[in-house]
């Protein structure tokens, strides 16, 4: 594992963005963009010098009327952007109850007003609503939050009740990812090393512990990893959808072929109602194929989306409620298997006794800048001592290979973070070496 230092002030700034009027967040590891004229959209999140978010380059810098946006109502006339948006879901043209969306002149592409720019001692922050949309009859806020010395944002999304009926709506946020590679040409196709993965339900309503809503019902993108319990969502340039009712509360893409990982963790209310048959976590892809009248084959968009649901809110009138998210990225040796606080895992922390102690393996990506450290524990999870590692960065991935003297009666063993944005320790991985 190498070491990186990387000093992490927040700070904001006014300026165009590819032609928009944008505000950008930085802490010195990652760069926003959040342009509110285009339905107060993080336009851009960059690790690095990485762009994750799609942008339509045949749209950057321009905006369009009301009557432009909404075009004739179908979603071949969607002015799709990119980056990162909050819609009202469930989405469907058959009653007043549905969002019949995109295209929507207003929550999807309207003018979001800025409310607040603040910087914090830890973080800078912006906060944009939408213009009232008569036909939901809500009012959008997103509140952006970039924290320091590290990845993570957090989003605050809340829906207001502008009506004086009772209204109901789950908060859905959409999160388009590039997927495409660089030809020595200069043109642009398909990146089939790029994937999404999420927890399956043990207990899924789906028979496969996906559902398949768009496109082909044996799409082959859409598969599970068995061994780790996974939806799996392999990129092959195919146009679908699948909705999962995962509970773990995360869903993630990785580059395999840049070696980059973008997660979203969200908190997931087993008692409560969801949309779309009971899904958490949905992913739709750009590709071959037909879905309603929009058709990909002759146009170089290459993507896949992160959309995260919230339960079903009933909203009185007058009535706000909200749903927060968290987004991390960091660099990652391959698939994403698990998401935690700390960051993400592709290959677990394994441990296996040698004749010169105990080899401790593993594949990680983390979110914060700290330290790293190996905390030895008993069986009953009492430390027995500290071994600090290095420091780390979302900006290098991290792995582990290693043998360790453990001290005795040692049976358990945490890679922990020692984050230095705020001193907070947080387990990345963990390991039972010997039986309880």
């Amino acid at each position: 594992m190498g070491t990186m230092r990387t000093k992490s002030l927040c700070s904001f700034e006014n300026r165009k963005y590819k032609g928009w009027q944008a505000i950008y967040l930085n802490n010195g590891i990652v760069t926003l963009a959040v342009v509110p004229d285009i339905g107060g959209r993080v336009i851009a999140y960059n690790l690095g010098n990485y762009p994750f978010f799609f942008v339509d380059s045949e749209l950057a810098g321009k905006l369009f009327s009301y009557e432009e946006n909404l075009g004739d109502g179908t979603m071949a006339a969607w002015k799709n952007y990119g980056g990162d948006k909050t819609w009202p879901a469930p989405q469907g043209w058959n009653n007043e109850c549905q969002w019949h969306g995109p295209p929507d002149p207003v929550l999807d592409s309207g003018r979001y007003q800025v409310k607040q720019v603040k910087r914090f001692d830890n973080a800078v922050q912006v906060q944009m609503v939408s213009p009232p949309d008569l036909r939901t009859s809500i009012q959008i806020t997103r509140q952006i939050t970039l924290l320091q010395q590290g990845s993570r944002v957090i989003l605050d999304l809340s829906f207001t009740n502008i009506s004086k009926r009772q209204i109901c709506w789950s908060i859905w946020n959409v999160t388009q990812l590039r997927a495409e590679r660089l030809h020595l040409d200069g043109s642009l196709g398909p990146e089939t090393e790029c994937v999404v993965t999420a927890p399956l339900n043990s207990r899924s309503r789906f028979p496969k512990g996906f559902n398949v809503m768009d496109g082909d019902k044996n799409n082959p993108q859409w598969g599970i990893d068995n061994q780790n319990k996974l939806f799996v969502g392999k990129y092959m340039w195919e146009i679908g959808k699948v909705g999962i009712d995962s509970p773990k509360g995360w869903i993630a893409f990785t580059n395999c072929a840049q070696g980059y990982a973008f997660a979203t963790q969200f908190t997931y209310f087993p008692e409560k109602e969801y949309p779309d048959q009971g899904a958490t976590i949905e992913c739709w892809t750009t590709g071959r194929g037909t879905v309603a009248n929009l058709n990909y084959e002759n146009n170089p968009i290459y993507l896949m989306e992160i959309e995260v649901l919230s339960p079903l809110y009933t909203f009185r009138p007058g009535e706000t409620r909200s749903f927060q998210i968290t987004w991390g990225s960091c660099r990652c040796e391959g698939m994403v298997v698990d998401v935690n606080k700390a960051g993400c895992i592709h290959q677990p922390l394994k441990a296996t006794p040698t004749s010169d102690g105990l080899f401790l393996s593993g594949s990680f990506g983390v979110f914060s800048c700290g330290v790293l450290q190996l905390v030895w524990q008993d069986q009953q999870g009492n430390p027995l001592g500290v071994e600090v590692l290095q420091e780390v960065s979302p900006l290098e991935s991290v792995k582990l290979e290693q043998c360790f003297q453990p001290p005795p009666r040692a049976a358990r063993v945490e890679l922990q973070l020692l984050s230095n944005g705020n001193n907070s320790l947080q387990t990345l991985a963990k390991n039972t070496f010997l039986g309880s």
